[in-house]
Formats: structure tokens, C-alpha cells, sequence
């Protein structure tokens, strides 16, 4: 197993997460301010505001990654669209619990002010989602 990982992690595996990095940026853009018009202007409460942050950047994400960050296998991808969207949105989950979690937890047990809260949660989540979209996800025919 260990080989396996070692031997997939190459230049172009290094780009993608360089890019997903900087797709991932502009995904906590939206995902910030989005929390912070639906709860700090609208007022909607904490345990529902996150969910639309969370699923506003989560489809910008997948957009940009789908067409940017894994581009190269564009041709040859394993899926057609609405699967790797369909793919992306279930794997983005389990980033999303982690990111949602650790909002709630650190705001309630921790006072710490909910859109710092809010970038723990995401950081936390990343590496869960790079990973199900390196292998899961974008996965290509040759893989």
C-alpha cells in the first residue's frame, strides 16, 4: 500500500495539489462570505449559516477543480460529469462534517468567534478532500 502512495505521488500529482490549494482558496472566499452575509448580516443562526456557506463553496470547488486542477484527464476522465459531481459532493462530505464540527465545537465549547471557527474547520477538512479527489473523484481511465 505504502508503494502504491509513493508511486502515485509524482510532479503532477505536486501540481494538482497546487493547484487544488489554490482552488481551495477561493472556496474559503466563498465559504467566508457566505457565512458572514447569512449570519452576520441576515442573522440566520449558527447551525444553519455553514450549511449554505459549505455547499456555495463546495460547488465552486468542483467546477474549478473539474476543469482546472484535474484538466489533464479531461479527455479521459472515468466519469461523466454529473457522476464526478455526484462523486465530489458525497466525498466533499465528510470535509464538510469535519469543517461544520469544528465550527460548532469551537464556537460553543471554546468561544472562539465563529469565522475563525470557521477556517479551522475548513484546514481540517482539505486534506480529506484532496485526497478522495486525487483518487476517488477525477480518477482517469489509466488509474
Amino acid at each position: 500500500m505504502l508503494k502504491n502512495i509513493t508511486e502515485k505521488i509524482d510532479k503532477n500529482f505536486i501540481l494538482r495539489f497546487i493547484k487544488f490549494g489554490i482552488v481551495g482558496t477561493s472556496g474559503i472566499a466563498i465559504n467566508t462570505s457566505v457565512l458572514w452575509l447569512f449570519k452576520g448580516v441576515l442573522g440566520v443562526p449558527l447551525a444553519i449559516a455553514p450549511i449554505f456557506a459549505i455547499g456555495m463553496a463546495v460547488f465552486s470547488n468542483f467546477m474549478l477543480n473539474n476543469h482546472w486542477t484535474w484538466s489533464k484527464n479531461k479527455h479521459n476522465h472515468k466519469h461523466s460529469f454529473l457522476h464526478r459531481l455526484w462523486r465530489y459532493y458525497l466525498s466533499a462530505s465528510l470535509g464538510a462534517l469535519i469543517n461544520y464540527t469544528f465550527l460548532l465545537s469551537l464556537t460553543h465549547f471554546f468561544d472562539v468567534y465563529y469565522l475563525i471557527a470557521n477556517l479551522v474547520g475548513i484546514f481540517l477538512g482539505m486534506i480529506s478532500n484532496f485526497i478522495l479527489g486525487e483518487f476517488w473523484v477525477f480518477k482517469s481511465v489509466e488509474d
